[in-house]
């Protein structure tokens, strides 16, 4: 039996392609999914890179990221990427994911395939769906529970990450105050945003319910009856694993 469903955290998304990077073999195949579409996730990406720009060890580690070294290219042969803007599409996709449609290796031997299992990686599935009526313990079951059996029909390691920048884009979910000063909008809204809210210790209601009920914080949220926190959900189907613990 492989590893079991895991959640790493707290990350941004360049820390998490660091962390893909420098776990990813020859032996191994990646099929990293992109809950976004592929502008949004560029936008992000590059709006990540500023707020670390003036970080040297972090902006030498993008470099090295993105500069196109043998080694970079090799892994990358292992690596597929996938966008998947909403919600319908995520499990669309999921449910039509096959093992011989998943990037492979060549499997010599089982034992092989025990010790180099193929990694389906899901980002951003929280800040997907919480736009939707399906941000809900409901509607996240439903994905949670699709990814874990995709990875176990394809015969995958899977790996959920959300990132901290990912909650730093307007959502009706989230706060949505007036900044004074324009230019300095998004770097505000990250700042709040990364400091106040953690994707995973967000309440959620047990039922899916219109986005229109929810408000910016407990004083202007209106009833939607039972809530429930989402890492208590993701708990029945994923180990959680602080990206710290998994670095050497």
């Amino acid at each position: 039996m492989g590893a079991p469903p895991t959640v790493i955290y707290p990350l941004t998304l360049p820390r998490l392609l660091q962390h893909m990077l420098a776990t990813q073999s020859d032996t191994l195949s990646t099929t990293l999914i992109i809950c976004s579409s592929r502008d949004a996730f560029l936008q992000s990406l590059v709006s990540a890179v500023r707020q670390q720009e003036s970080q040297d060890q972090t902006r030498n580690s993008l470099l090295r990221l993105a500069t196109p070294t043998l080694h970079n290219l090799f892994i990358a042969r292992h690596v597929k990427v996938v966008f998947c803007a909403s919600v319908q599409t995520l499990l669309a996709y999921l449910t039509s994911l096959k093992r011989s449609a998943a990037p492979s290796v060549e499997r010599a031997a089982r034992s092989e395939r025990e010790a180099n299992p193929a990694r389906i990686v899901l980002v951003n599935p929280l800040s997907l769906q919480a736009a939707t009526p399906s941000f809900s313990a409901q509607g996240l079951s439903r994905t949670f529970a699709a990814a874990v059996e995709t990875s176990l029909r394809v015969d995958a390691v899977l790996v959920v990450a959300e990132c901290q920048g990912a909650w730093t884009q307007p959502n009706p979910l989230l706060e949505n105050g007036n900044d004074e000063n324009d230019k300095d909008e998004s770097s505000e809204a990250g700042e709040r945003e990364s400091t106040v809210l953690d994707p995973w210790e967000q309440d959620v209601s047990i039922l899916n319910v219109s986005a229109k009920k929810f408000g910016s914080g407990a004083n202007d949220r209106a009833w939607a009856g039972r809530t429930v926190k989402i890492k208590r959900i993701a708990a029945r189907w994923f180990r959680f694993h602080r990206l710290d613990d998994l670095e050497p």
